[in-house]
């Protein structure tokens, strides 16, 4: 057989035809089908053959040089590439799988992410107007910041400070029962307010004039869901619905769109009374939340300027001197002075941390802990790309020297390599939008919370996806490209070609796993915490303990009710009270002053009966609790440590007075009556005779029965009004609530991001074995044991591990004491703690590449040395 070392017809017949631009592009393609064909053929069967190749190349019909145009060129050398990117991704199916599969993975982890923190972000972003809409808050008397500020703001701000275009203020009341016809609804929020509130916040109408939407006394304006819901197809306008326990009747006179993007007001039901925009008079008051739109070229400093002047014409004549302040700066600087508070109202949800808030806030902490780690997780996948591309290299080295030296030039091997990545990516992304739903419906099992609904929330998601999977192809493309393209052709094809860029591939291992563990490290505080939070003695027994609400409605049959529950089988005690740990459903506050102090300090305070202590299991540390045999006993008053050291009382502050007529009876030891999160505050307890509560103490197993009957009591009672109860545990439940869902949103994520790191772990280790299976024969051979092997193979990686370990823990400790930093009460960082991190890491990192170590180690060594 005459074989050819060389095909110069090849090279005529191709320069015959083809223009010089397109023969750098075919020539190596078709070479490489020739020295193929030349392996079995003779010269003159291979020229025949080269020469049919190069017809069904050029394809028939287009092959004159006047019918090969640019365009042409170009689709065919991309369908080329696409057809180079497919066949070498199907050739290698197990690198394949694994590099998709943590690419899909981590795009689906952060596009899911993306799309929550973006969602946190962007609320009240979507108002028109929101760029000059304020919220204006109050404090006074040292008893916390409010949300929500007095009546008397928007009666004189707008007189006094021209640069307001219009405010609004609004009433929201919760859980309120809305009657149509013959059937009653509990609508979680409602807000009163006026029409102004439409002029400020632009919804969109659908029906009714936006100018006169809320003008009656007793106008009514619905969402269009909250109208199917009603009315169902229904007409709403001109329909009625009765309010409230009164019953007040109120006419929709207009229908909106819901809105379409986060907000921090929540109400899907507007309704308008001016009866129920009335409260005191006063400065020291926070009746209303308080809405103002700012004129065009009017800024915040403005709106901050006019409240200052405010301040010192209507607050302190007002407020200030009646207290004993002689000055307006002596009244400014104390801590019982009233204070304004301006948010502007796309900052309200992050920033605002003000009490009794619209509805919660999210937090900013949080939001970037989840956005890093978003970014690691896709770091991640990008890396194991990254690894296993370059580690693999020396399979398409010949490839590239071929290439390179039969003219192609750099830049085009470049684009062909980042076409394959970006095929990739793609491939990955459709994974990955299947896995991203997947995910959401994990999370929302596993929290019990729905972290987002869908990820298709509006026509340019889709865009979306595809560019964020683009640039994704790109980024992780970009070394990878330049890395395989920068081999020395003659090199290559002597076969001395030494691929290299081991030190990068162990950097990448390295940070792949300082990020794993630092999240593992981040998952383990987590809890921690949280289970500290949950365990964690409060001073007081809130299990087993009732509260049922609204006892107010009750009136003069409360006493009546309660004694025929208190007579039921199980029930230890009960208590009326106006206020409960971990509630801050009827939280009232009062002023207490000793002869010695010169200005009253402000002190939040429970109006309970004698039973109050009991029914709570609150530890007395000196003194008594209440007698309501003692008339005496109406003005005593009892306090928690944290009251008497702020009242300064000393040692003994039994028998001491308060505000000339109230004497102190008893203290009782400090108990957690707010969130983890604060210091225990000052309290006290004074008897009185306010029932808007009911507290039980039960046995557990008496409650299903206790409730049956309470249920039927209160129908007997008050049939027109649901029975509604809650559980004392729940209250600090509802505050670890985002705690927990962020606590085990951590932990999934967490789960992902090793699991990324692993299935890299799991491909390098492949191609580690594969490398030196010749090595691992001989060693074999030589008498070397499977588990000397396996301690071989898997030394490398945990060295590497290990140096991932000794960089995070610094990194981490750093950064979960500033988590911690947020907690009045917390868990202590140990050494333990990151003992177990880096334990649990070295497992994972060693269950990821032993089966490879174990595989090849027991392979028969004469089957080894055959190999190559």
């Amino acid at each position: 057989m005459n074989r050819i070392e060389q095909p110069p017809f090849a090279v005529r017949l191709l320069r015959a035809f083809c223009p010089p631009h397109l023969l750098e592009e075919i020539e190596g393609d078709l070479l490489q089908k020739f020295e193929k064909d030349v392996k079995v053929f003779d010269e003159r069967k291979a020229k025949r053959r080269l020469l049919w190749n190069t017809v069904r190349f050029l394809r028939p019909g287009i092959i004159l040089r006047n019918k090969i145009t640019p365009k042409f060129i170009n689709t065919m050398l991309l369908t080329n590439y696409l057809k180079v990117a497919f066949r070498t991704l199907w050739r290698s199916k197990g690198y394949s799988f694994i590099t998709i599969g943590g690419l899909a993975i981590g795009i689906a982890c952060s596009l899911v992410i993306f799309l929550f923190v973006h969602g946190e972000w962007s609320h009240d972003k979507g108002f028109a107007k929101a760029d000059r809409t304020y919220r204006i808050g109050i404090s006074f008397f040292n008893i916390g910041k409010f949300a929500s500020a007095p009546e008397e703001l928007l009666d004189v701000l707008p007189k006094e400070f021209g640069g307001i275009e219009t405010a609004t203020r609004i009433r929201q009341e919760k859980n309120v029962p809305i009657k149509i016809e013959d059937q009653t609804l509990i609508e979680p929020i409602v807000y009163y307010t006026d029409t102004a509130f439409f002029k400020i916040f632009d919804y969109t109408f659908i029906s009714g004039n936006p100018v006169r939407a809320l003008s009656g006394t007793n106008a009514a304006v619905v969402t269009q869901e909250l109208a199917r819901k009603f009315f169902g197809d229904s007409e709403a306008i001109g329909k009625t619905i009765e309010v409230g326990k009164s019953r007040e009747q109120f006419t929709i006179t207009a229908v909106v769109k819901k809105l379409g993007f986060n907000s921090h007001l929540k109400s899907q039901l507007w309704l308008s009374n001016q009866g129920k925009l009335k409260g005191d008079p006063v400065w020291s008051s926070a009746a209303f939340y308080s809405y103002v739109l700012l004129k065009e070229n009017n800024t915040e400093i403005d709106l901050t300027s006019a409240l200052d002047l405010l301040f010192e014409h209507h607050v302190y004549p007002e407020s200030g001197k009646p207290m004993g302040f002689a000055t307006l700066e002596d009244y400014r600087k104390n801590d019982m002075a009233i204070k304004f508070y301006v948010h502007n109202v796309k900052d309200i949800y992050l920033h605002s941390k003000l009490n009794h808030e619209l509805s919660p806030g999210g937090n900013e902490t949080n939001i970037y802990i989840f956005s890093a780690v978003s970014f690691f997780i896709l770091i991640l996948a990008a890396v194991n790309f990254v690894n296993l591309t370059t580690a693999r290299a020396t399979r398409r080295a010949k490839e590239v020297g071929i290439r390179k030296a039969l003219g192609t030039v750099r830049s085009k091997l470049v684009g062909q390599y980042l076409l394959e990545s970006v095929t990739t990516s793609i491939i990955a992304m459709v994974v990955a939008l299947l896995l991203a739903e997947v995910f959401l419906r994990v999370f929302e099992s596993v929290t019990g919370t729905p972290l987002l609904n869908t990820i298709w929330q509006t026509p340019y998601t889709v865009g979306l996806f595809i560019l964020f999977s683009f640039l994704v192809g790109i980024l992780s493309g970009i070394y990878p490209a330049f890395y395989l393209t920068s081999f020395i052709p003659v090199k290559v094809l002597k076969g001395t070609i030494e691929t290299g860029g081991g030190s990068f591939r162990n950097f990448l291992v390295v940070f792949q796993f300082t990020i794993s563990i630092l999240l593992i490290s981040c998952a383990l505080v987590v809890q921690n915490q949280l289970h500290f939070m949950a365990t964690k003695d409060l001073g007081f027994d809130q299990q087993n303990v009732l509260t049922i609400d609204r006892i107010s409605l009750l009136k003069n049959s409360a006493d009546v009710f309660r004694n025929e529950l208190a007579a039921l089988p199980g029930v230890t005690t009960s208590s009326f009270h106006t206020g409960e740990p971990g509630s801050n459903r009827v939280m009232t506050f009062s002023t207490y002053q000793t002869p010695k102090m010169d200005h009253p300090a402000s002190i939040f305070t429970y109006s309970a009966d004698e039973n109050f202590l009991s029914l709570n299991s609150m530890q007395l540390k000196a003194g008594r609790d209440f007698n309501k045999e003692l008339a005496s006993d109406s003005s005593a008053i009892i306090l928690n440590e944290a009251a008497v050291k702020a009242l300064d009382l000393g040692e003994n502050p039994i028998g001491a007075v308060i505000n000339e007529t109230q004497k102190v009876i008893g203290v009782v030891s400090n108990f957690h009556w707010e969130s983890l999160r604060k210091e225990i505050a000052p309290l006290a307890i004074v008897m009185g005779k306010e029932r808007w509560e009911l507290g039980f103490k039960l046995d557990a197993e008496a409650i299903p029965a206790f409730l049956t009957v309470a249920e039927q009591k209160w129908k007997q009672h008050v049939p027109d009004e649901p029975f509604r109860y809650h559980f004392l545990d729940a209250n600090f439940g509802e505050l670890l609530t985002k705690e927990k869902i962020f606590g085990k949103a951590i932990s999934v994520f967490t789960i992902l991001a090793i699991l990324i790191s692993c299935l890299g772990l799991y491909g390098l280790s492949a191609f580690t074995v594969e490398q030196r299976t010749k090595e691992i024969g001989i060693r074999k051979v030589l008498g070397a044991s499977a588990c000397h092997i396996v301690s071989m193979l898997n030394k490398k990686f945990t060295l590497l591990i290990t140096i991932a370990l000794v960089i995070s823990v610094p990194l981490s400790v750093y950064l979960l004491q500033k988590w911690l930093d947020g907690f009045a009460y917390k868990v202590e960082l140990n050494v333990g703690l990151f003992f177990i991190t880096g334990l649990i890491s070295i497992l994972i990192a060693w269950i990821a590449v032993s089966y490879h170590s174990l595989k090849a180690a027991s392979i028969n060594p004469t089957d080894t040395l055959k190999y190559e």
